[in-house]
């Protein structure tokens, strides 16, 4: 059986991956960093091949515990994330220290705590975003910024742990969830701009993911799962 971690693994994307990698037979670890009863939900759902555990990328004794507590894996998924939306003149350096601390930084830490793990012919994905290849949401600097930081590193990565791991990163567009409604300004310019005119599903971002997972010849790729939005 395979085995598999990924972070963030209660958000929108994290939790489908879950699901999805859970259904093809893989064991999953998921980090989890304040949703502990969602965390547990999940697990007792999903079943013994599922294991929750509590992380922050931001705190080393957190990810240090983690590592611990994992034997071998197959699988790497960097998907720790945040976002905020400043207009340049209203952007303090607290928040963009903030922002960079647990989308690029944070990943640092996971990454080099858990590389011992990571069996030969193991990879890494790190989800990087659309706003890094195309940033025109406006307002968003700072985050496009870091998930451009991820695009490079994973690049860089790739190159270094080559040929026994292989790093790649995913740049989903804008992932359809709950609280974007028809009304929300984000979602209509990326429907707008999208060439399918639509968001993307979480479901998919999970396919792609096993997809990159499974293909042994892809290493130092970005892919954009965009619903066309680059080329709109």
């Amino acid at each position: 059986m395979k085995t598999m971690l990924i972070s963030g693994g209660t958000s929108t994307i994290g939790e489908a991956a879950v699901r999805y990698f859970t259904q093809k037979g893989w064991h999953v670890y998921f980090g989890y960093n304040t949703g502990k009863k969602k965390a547990e939900a999940l697990e007792a759902e999903l079943g013994p091949s599922v294991a929750a555990l509590h992380l922050n990328v931001q705190d080393k004794d957190s990810i240090k515990t983690l590592a611990s507590s994992i034997d071998e894996l197959d699988l790497l998924i960097n998907n720790s994330g945040i976002f905020s939306s400043f207009l340049t003149e209203a952007l303090e350096d607290a928040e963009v220290g903030r922002i960079f601390d647990v989308n690029v930084t944070g990943l640092f830490r996971l990454t080099k705590a858990v590389l011992p793990k990571l069996k030969e012919g193991a990879s890494i994905i790190n989800i990087a975003s659309v706003n890094a290849l195309m940033p025109t949401f406006g307002s968003t600097t700072h985050y496009d910024a870091s998930k451009g930081a991820v695009i490079a590193y994973t690049r860089s990565l790739a190159a270094e742990l080559a040929p026994k791991i292989r790093v790649n990163a995913l740049a989903p567009g804008l992932i359809a969830a709950p609280y974007l409604d028809e009304k929300n300004e984000i979602r209509k310019i990326f429907e707008k701009r999208s060439v399918l005119k639509r968001m993307v599903t979480s479901e998919e971002v999970a396919h792609a993911l096993f997809f990159m997972a499974e293909n042994t010849a892809l290493t130092g790729a970005v892919i954009p799962l965009d619903c066309g939005y680059t080329i709109g």
